[in-house]
């Protein structure tokens, strides 16, 4: 097993090194540059790579990756991605489509069953529902606080139980939401003003500039990237706060982790493979059982494994569909819920001790 506290913030800031003077990034759509980031995370040319002791890469191609929940879990959560507040000025009733999937949301724990498939058994409350952004259209004032005649986000999805939605919201930033393809930082400013004044119930750590954060669910470990695990930029350098709280908050000890984030796997928007392998490289020795994100409006849960890893694309509200997941000590349970009686995608995946 690798020192990880010692050494893997070098594995972060080589392999970026090696990556430059490999070759030069193509250009797509970023505000920063690898050369760029090289200069502000301070390493020169002459920067090596370390010795493969440091993580040795596990062999993911053609096979899956077993994970354990280390001790003792049952978690219930939803997924969704992309509400796009705001959309109905384009196409149609967005915030009826928001609303409709939210009261499925309400009404389902003690009244939907699993499918045999998958073991039955009531939907149990769950612990809150974790968004990967995109949030709104244009990130805007109306589009977070509400307009004349239609709600915004906030009076459908931030009232921790309180307000439509019965459970907390661990929300974070798409490429909606601020300037990228945007009109305003408003949306990006407050999931920022909701992290530093503990307006999300249990989150323990919080990236220096605010935006990115983790929580524990039972023995999981939660962690919110926003748009992507990259660097300084539109990321707001989340890859970063990532090396470091699951240093932190994971270490050794092989306990669960889930990740998520907005940015796909395949349209590579706003990062690309040499991004992944920094990624990779930093997560591919933790225990992750799950990757949940959206950005490409599918129009139905899509199940999916990445280097070994289950990943999925948890799609918009604007199908009125969401994902429900159910994770114990046995397996995991990620199902797509289509109505008040009925289910659409299932998976399951055993989890070994």
């Amino acid at each position: 097993m690798c020192n990880r506290h010692n050494l893997g913030r070098n594995v972060y800031k080589n392999h970026y090194n090696l990556i430059e003077l490999r070759s030069m990034k193509k250009n797509i759509n970023k505000n920063i540059s690898r050369r760029q980031f090289i200069k502000a995370a301070g390493l020169t040319a002459g920067t090596t790579l370390m010795g493969c002791n440091l993580c040795k890469a596990k062999n993911y191609k053609g096979k899956t990756r077993s994970f354990s929940t280390n001790t003792d879990c049952d978690v219930t959560f939803y997924a969704v991605a992309d509400t796009h507040f705001g959309r109905h000025q384009i196409v149609g009733d967005n915030e009826l489509k928001n609303k409709q999937a939210i009261d499925k949301m309400n009404y389902i724990p003690g009244n939907l069953s699993y499918p045999a498939s998958v073991g039955g058994g009531l939907v149990d409350a769950p612990r809150g529902l974790i968004m990967p952004g995109d949030l709104t259209d244009f990130g805007t004032t109306s589009e977070w606080n509400g307009f004349d005649t239609f709600d915004g986000f906030k009076d459908n999805y931030c009232g921790n139980g309180t307000g439509r939605l019965n459970c907390p919201v661990y929300e974070g930033f798409g490429n909606h939401d601020f300037v990228l393809h945007g009109t305003s930082d408003y949306v990006k400013q407050q999931i920022k003003i909701r992290n530093l004044t503990g307006a999300r119930p249990g989150v323990s750590n919080v990236s220096s500039n605010g935006y990115h954060y983790s929580f524990n669910w039972d023995t999981l470990h939660m962690v919110n990237l926003n748009l992507q695990p990259t660097g300084p930029g539109y990321a707001e350098n989340s890859i970063e706060f990532l090396e470091s709280d699951l240093q932190t908050n994971v270490g050794d000890t092989g306990r669960a982790v889930i990740l998520y984030f907005h940015s796909d796997f395949d349209r590579e928007d706003f990062w690309d493979e040499q991004d992944e392998d920094v990624f990779y490289d930093i997560i591919k020795d933790y225990n992750v059982i799950a990757i949940f994100y959206g950005h490409a409006h599918v129009g139905s849960l899509l199940a999916e494994q990445w280097r070994g890893i289950n990943i999925y694309n948890v799609g918009l509200t604007g199908t009125g569909k969401f994902a429900v997941a159910h994770i114990t000590n046995s397996k995991m349970v990620v199902a797509e819920c289509v109505s008040n009686t009925t289910w659409g995608v299932v998976t399951t995946k055993s989890i070994t001790a």
